[in-house]
């Protein structure tokens, strides 16, 4: 029976890598393309909704959060499901893969809420079948930390009702929260004949770029091993050649330092086994090196990548960012987003228009009636933050009444 493979992980800084992996817009090295159209999405988005990272983004602004969202909070959780790789292909071959999918996300939605799960992807162009879940950590209550505070006698918080919606990636990931996420995982996938890996064990998910230190310092390591019993062998030898010569004296120890050298020719036999299985069953990530190529031999794509992912930050569609590309002016009436305090602002015939900073600079710099976008938005909070201000009364203070003299 192999193993159920369960990876839950929280991106840390910019999820563009694995967006661009999950959804092949760079593909892959260990991928083959002509099997591209096998792979399948489960979710649909919702409607203006046009790929993962929107989708997180719409999920959080309809969750009906109050708190402002920390901009280096974690929005969304990566989750690998797959099985040990015999397994999988044996799953494929009996035609079951469907109804695996479909206890997958089955499982997903019990475990976290069916209106988080927004993306789900099943990957067939790579060996091994696997899914790749987005999971948005919408959680309900007090928070976990300040239970813990309250329990250890440190409250210093007002208590905020049960039902308070909040985004919270760590109390999704406790400790007794993931060894339930393993133990109901493995009891789903137990029909597949696939079950639980070893619990409490020390093992733990690295990175791929982690996997590829370990890897090769392993490598250097059997190939050290290698030498020494390359050397060691040597000495057998030499040894068994001078016994040979008292071979009447010796021929027992003779006999017993051959089956020496036998094994551990066949040690060495393992250990070269063992390091090209390593390169040939595991599947690197290779999607950064492809970006960093590209980014090497087309210097302005990098400052086209961050105009337009500004964009994006700030509300505009890809076809509204594609005619700004072309480099006219753009008449735009809508909603503009300022993800610095994450303040919406409503425009009326906008004109929104992308320049060249200097004349021989790659650099571009998008404007709003002819003012820096930024530079605008700053503008317009302070005038929001002003009044405010108005509206608010200050408070009187109140006289204490004296005793007559």
């Amino acid at each position: 029976m192999g193993f159920a493979v369960l990876h839950i992980q929280k991106p840390k800084g910019n999820d563009a890598r694995i967006t661009a992996h999950i959804e092949r817009t760079v593909q892959p090295g260990n991928a083959d393309p002509e099997r591209k159209e096998l792979n399948k999405e489960f979710v649909t988005f919702p409607d203006g909704v046009e790929n993962r990272t929107q989708a997180i983004q719409y999920r959080i602004e309809n969750a009906g959060i109050t708190r402002k969202i920390r901009e280096n909070q974690v929005r969304a959780l990566q989750v690998m499901l797959s099985g040990t790789p015999e397994d999988m292909q044996r799953i494929q071959a009996e035609g079951k893969l469907d109804e695996w999918c479909k206890d997958n996300l089955e499982w997903l939605r019990e475990t976290f809420g069916n209106d988080n799960i927004v993306s789900a992807v099943l990957h067939m162009d790579e060996k091994t079948p696997h899914i790749h879940a987005t999971v948005v950590p919408i959680v309900t209550g007090e928070r976990r930390k300040a239970k813990q505070e309250e329990n250890n006698g440190k409250k210093k918080y007002r208590k905020k009702p049960k039902d308070t919606v909040r985004l919270c990636a760590d109390d999704v990931m406790t400790r007794d929260n993931l060894e339930r996420f393993q133990d109901t995982y493995a009891e789903k996938m137990r029909k597949y004949g696939l079950e639980r890996g070893i619990k409490g064990s020390e093992a733990r998910h690295i990175s791929t770029p982690q996997y590829y230190r370990e890897l090769f310092a392993q490598n250097e390591d059997l190939k050290e091993s290698i030498g020494y019993l390359e050397e060691e062998k040597q000495e057998v030898y030499e040894k068994v050649r001078d016994m040979y010569d008292r071979k009447d004296e010796v021929q027992e120890k003779f006999l017993n330092m051959h089956e020496y050298t036998r094994q551990k020719e066949t040690e060495i036999s393992d250990l070269e086994t063992r390091i090209e299985q390593l390169k040939q069953d595991y599947e690197p990530y290779k999607a950064q090196d492809d970006i960093n190529l590209l980014f090497s031999v087309f210097p302005q794509l990098n400052e086209r990548l961050r105009i337009a992912q500004l964009c994006k930050g700030i509300g505009l569609t890809i076809d509204t960012i594609k005619q700004l590309f072309k480099g006219e002016p753009l008449s735009f009436t809508g909603t503009l987003h300022f993800p610095e305090h994450n303040q919406s602002f409503n425009v009326q015939d906008a004109n929104l228009q992308l320049f060249k900073e200097g004349k021989d600079s790659d650099k571009l710099k998008l404007s709003i009636n002819g003012q820096n976008i930024i530079d605008w938005f700053k503008e317009q909070f302070d005038k929001l933050r002003q009044t405010i201000k108005s509206h608010i009364k200050p408070t009187q203070p109140t006289q204490k009444k004296g005793r007559g003299v």
